[in-house]
């Protein structure tokens, strides 16, 4: 295998951001935003951690509706747009670029979000070391909410080794190779869009629902939930994905 720790460094550029920008409806966002409400009892105004933001989906969507926004991401070309974004919308956002491994976070937050599946981008201690920062700044009480489709009982199941989507204009094509001896997942990319072509690959580490519990128990969240979508049912073995709620 290539850099499998530090691939997500260089990753974030390129037509990559165009196809993510453009892979999620608006209306699955609303309907995301209004289950993180409801399964977190936001406040009205709070104040909100969102890392890795991506290209601000979310952080948009609550700095609308009136709370305060920290959104931290490595790309670069991300966080110009959210920025550009928030001072034309007049939108309280304070976007970083940086990456949380090595970012000193400060500040004092209700609510921590990591969404869009990018929970699993690092091995076990720098994942516990970055949830425990996010930890250190949750007031009591504060929760930190995760989605992710990388756990091992939504991902071994039913694998598919080969995949391609159409995203707008983009041919998006997917291999992925799983590797026992280290639990980690080799996704190869390629995207084609008319004459161009990126040749990409990223790497997930695959914890068992278990392993996370343990993780961000250690990291210092005392009570942590986990429900298979919007509909608030049990996560089980072979859903697709998992949101955890984590309460400090």
């Amino acid at each position: 295998m290539s850099d499998q720790t530090n691939w997500y460094r260089t990753f974030f550029n390129g037509l990559f951001l165009k196809l993510w920008a453009g892979a999620i409806p608006e209306d699955y966002t609303a309907a995301e935003i209004r289950f993180i409400k409801d399964v977190t009892s936001l406040a009205a105004t709070s104040k909100i951690l969102d890392v890795p933001c991506g290209y601000g989906r979310h952080s948009i969507a609550f700095a609308q509706e009136g709370h305060d926004v920290t959104s931290i991401d490595i790309a670069e070309t991300y966080i110009e747009e959210l920025q550009d974004i928030a001072l034309i919308q007049e939108l309280p956002i304070s976007a970083i670029q940086a990456d949380i491994l090595e970012y000193h976070l400060k500040g004092e937050f209700d609510l921590a979000v990591c969404l869009g599946n990018s929970f699993s981008y690092f091995s076990y201690y720098p994942m516990l070391q970055f949830a425990r920062k996010v930890c250190n700044v949750l007031k009591e009480g504060g929760i930190f909410l995760i989605h992710t489709g990388a756990l091992a009982e939504s991902l071994l199941p039913s694998l598919k080794e080969n995949e391609w989507v159409q995203v707008k204009d983009m041919l998006f094509l997917t291999r992925r190779i799983y590797h026992p001896v280290e639990s980690i997942l080799q996704c190869d990319y390629s995207i084609i869009r008319q004459e161009q072509r990126e040749d990409k690959t990223a790497y997930q580490y695959i914890f068992t629902l278990g392993e996370v519990r343990r993780l961000l128990t250690e990291a210092g969240f005392t009570q942590i939930e986990q429900y298979n979508g919007f509909e608030k049912l049990p996560y089980k073995l072979g859903d697709r994905q998992v949101y955890l709620v984590a309460k400090k």
